[in-house]
């Protein structure tokens, strides 16, 4: 089996879960007596959790030169831990099982990104059509949910959820096997040296936080974007529907990314995504009827894909080869965590209180993380903001970095 289709088995089973999670677990919550607070802490809480978890795993991927083992494992840790909902009863006890398991699953998400852009540079695979496979079960998941939800009470939301990384698990037991190089040229301690130097770096920092502050337009829709369509009246397929057609646009992109990121330039995606994302919410906080919702959705190819195509571009290219898991998961902390989860948090009061009007939140995060993305336009110069220096052929030296110049 090819490299390209072991990635793209394990990028589909690992969006199953997500098309589920997503859209449809703020519902189960509802179910289970929670209110818009109560389902924002949640969420939130779990987001700030990434902050820690990510990285602490990269880091131990990064240091053993073996993403995939770590990848099973954290796949072996999920299940068990999603397992655990078909015994909570209230809020507390869905809080704990909640944290440990979005301590797991999203952790694997850096660990794959660095493997798929790994293979994308050294064996010329095309990362976007490698990863529209993701978005694609994600349709999948997101549509049979919905149209699943239309005949079973919301309770089976758990089932899909279990069920969804069972399948995730199987896909990390499909992915080829790392060869640890033996030549990799950090020594002990070496490693961390070198993760404190870029992260020291201030385009790092400015890099890390635009990105972050992109996603993080997305909190409202992401805890109650199902749950204000479904007091309009929506139907849960048809909410299914509308989040198929983000996606729908985000696989398109992804399909063409290799020419468009070559043509645009990984900066000039992100400000893409930060001038879009700042349209699709200020639109969407005026309750546009259902006919300009599905162009609407078609706006996640912006504010979602092409924002995270130009900061994964971004940071592959601005760190070491040495650090790419650790890069990406600091993306993915800063990103789905420290930043969404503060989001989250305001969304969930701002909800309570305006209802839909909310979704001005994102628009006005997308006007600050767009001078966010002319900064980086402005400094930085295409290449690595280190460099990592060192003897390969002595594997007990220790690398050093040192910035560039103008960085």
């Amino acid at each position: 089996m090819s490299l390209a289709l072991r990635l793209s088995l394990f990028y589909a089973s690992l969006c199953l879960f997500s098309g589920v999670q997503l859209p449809f677990f703020p519902v189960w919550l509802k179910t289970k007596g929670l209110g818009p607070q109560d389902i924002s802490f949640i969420i939130a809480a779990t987001m700030f959790l990434r902050i820690a978890a990510g990285p602490v795993f990269a880091f131990i991927a990064d240091r053993i030169d073996d993403r995939r083992r770590v990848v099973v494992a954290l796949a072996w840790g999920s299940l068990i831990a999603v397992a655990l909902y078909l015994v909570t009863t209230g809020f507390w006890s869905i809080m704990l099982v909640t944290l440990l398991l979005m301590s797991f699953w999203p952790s694997i998400t850096p660990l794959i990104e660095t493997m798929a852009m790994k293979a994308a540079h050294e064996q010329g695979i095309d990362y976007g059509r490698v990863r529209l496979w993701c978005s694609i079960t994600f349709i999948a998941a997101s549509l049979g949910t919905g149209w699943i939800l239309e005949w079973q009470p919301p309770t089976v939301i758990v089932f899909c959820l279990i069920g969804a990384i069972a399948i995730n698990l199987g896909g990390a037991y499909l992915l080829a096997h790392e060869v640890p190089n033996p030549k990799k040229g950090v020594a002990r301690g070496g490693q961390l040296k070198a993760a404190l130097a870029v992260a020291r770096q201030p385009l790092f920092i400015v890099g890390l936080l635009t990105a972050s502050l992109i996603q993080s337009t997305h909190a409202v829709y992401y805890a109650f974007g199902t749950l204000n369509w479904q007091k309009l009246g929506y139907s849960d397929a048809v909410i299914g529907a509308l989040w198929g057609t983000g996606i729908m646009a985000e696989i398109i992109l992804f399909a063409f990314s290799g020419r468009v990121v070559a043509r645009v330039g990984a900066v000039r995606m992100m400000t893409i995504g930060a001038s879009l994302a700042t349209l699709r919410w200020a639109a969407m906080a005026l309750s546009p009827p259902l006919w300009l919702l599905f162009p609407l959705q078609t706006l996640h190819a912006a504010s979602y894909c092409a924002a995270h195509l130009g900061t994964i571009h971004f940071l592959t290219r601005a760190t070491p080869r040495a650090l790419a898991a650790t890069a990406q998961s600091l993306y993915a902390s800063f990103a789905a965590g420290a930043m969404m989860g503060i989001m989250t948090l305001i969304a969930g009061w701002l909800y309570e209180a305006y209802g839909p009007r909310a979704y001005l939140l994102g628009a006005v995060v997308g006007v600050v993380a767009l001078f966010g993305t002319l900064v980086i336009a402005a400094r930085w110069n295409g290449g690595p903001l280190i460099e990592e220096t060192g003897d390969e052929d002595h594997g007990d030296r220790d690398s050093t970095v040192r910035p560039r110049p103008g960085c």
